[in-house]
């Protein structure tokens, strides 16, 4: 029964990333005669990409699933990865260094963001704009305003290659599942998940708990900063929070892989929906559809599958209630008959 129910799970967790490979073949062979995976080009864009979401989707997870929404990570990833750049190429290092430097950086945004929520007491939402626009001003001011350029430069050809974007990825899925599972952080996030009121009075620390939180996802977002900057090779150094739309647009990832990681586990399920949501974003633009038509067609199935995740559980519960409300009429006329 139970090797029965694992591979139940395994099969659902599967079934996303297959299906929706075979619906955008289907549809790209139909409509424009091509294939979504046709070259290695095409390998290594959907590795970047489902990387960058991955990462971003986890450093998201953090602080989201607990009621905090930081609308500053966006203002970190630029931050962290401008800056760490900008030192990698200062003291001619490594592609490698460069993501040594963005992590650590990183880090530093995210206990600063944490510190600054404990003490300042805000909500999370308004907390997070004025952070970001904090963060911002930093990278312009020591880029002048040029933000970071990787064209040309050399020693950071690591930071292109498959091998490496694959490895990054799954230490961070591998990390994350360790934490979440056989770490302090893990088993005080489930309480806080549950109620902070019972996790405050049952011992733990929410503050401190929070400031780990805020400090974990400022490094995992530079990561993806840095993923993403190694194809592209710029990042511009944007003011007036223009820097969060990147990070919001992976919240789909982190909803639909918290969904499917109920049957494995979340770092599994972010990881298995960002590649799903890949294949689906990178189909579309196989089919020409252009970049606001694609965030339109991926926000429409978004709010759907809120709706869903919204009321997936009703049908259960009146087939329940119907349940009880017929154990108690049979109840009442067994009474009536003695």
């Amino acid at each position: 029964m139970k090797k029965s129910s694992k591979l139940k799970d395994i099969l659902f967790t599967v079934a996303f990333p297959v299906l929706t490979w075979l619906v955008m073949e289907l549809l790209c062979l139909l409509f424009k005669n091509k294939h979504v995976i046709a070259t290695a080009l095409d390998i290594k864009t959907v590795i970047r990409n489902t990387g960058i979401t991955a990462v971003t989707a986890y450093a998201m997870s953090f602080n989201l699933k607990e009621g905090r929404f930081d609308l500053s990570l966006g203002a970190q990833r630029m931050a962290g990865t401008i800056l760490g750049g900008l030192l990698a190429m200062a003291l001619g290092l490594s592609g490698l260094w460069l993501l040594v430097f963005a992590v650590a950086f990183g880090f530093l945004f995210g206990v600063l963001t944490g510190l600054a929520f404990i003490s300042l007491r805000v909500p999370p939402m308004v907390l997070g704009v004025g952070m970001a626009l904090i963060w911002e001003v930093i990278p312009y001011l020591v880029s002048g305003g040029k933000g970071l350029n990787l064209f040309g430069v050399s020693g950071m050809g690591i930071l292109t290659e498959s091998w490496f974007q694959i490895l990054v990825v799954v230490i961070m899925a591998v990390l994350v599942y360790i934490l979440m599972n056989y770490t302090r952080l893990g088993y005080e996030t489930k309480a806080v998940q549950g109620s902070q009121l019972i996790a405050r009075n049952s011992g733990i620390n929410i503050f401190r708990h929070a400031v780990e939180c805020y400090t974990l996802a400022g490094a995992l977002v530079c990561i993806a900063g840095v993923l993403d900057v190694s194809f592209s090779t710029q990042m511009s150094a944007g003011l007036g929070n223009t820097s969060n739309g990147v990070v919001t647009a992976n919240m789909f990832a982190m909803i639909l892989g918290s969904y499917i990681g109920e049957k494995s586990d979340s770092s599994v399920g972010i990881l298995t929906a960002a590649l799903t949501l890949t294949i689906f974003k990178y189909g579309l633009s196989l089919m020409e559809f252009s970049d606001p038509v694609n965030s339109v067609v991926n926000m429409l199935i978004f709010i759907g599958f809120l709706v869903f995740q919204a009321n997936r559980h009703k049908a259960a519960l009146n087939r329940a209630r119907k349940a009880r409300i017929e154990l108690a009429k049979q109840r009442k006329a067994e009474l009536a008959a003695a």
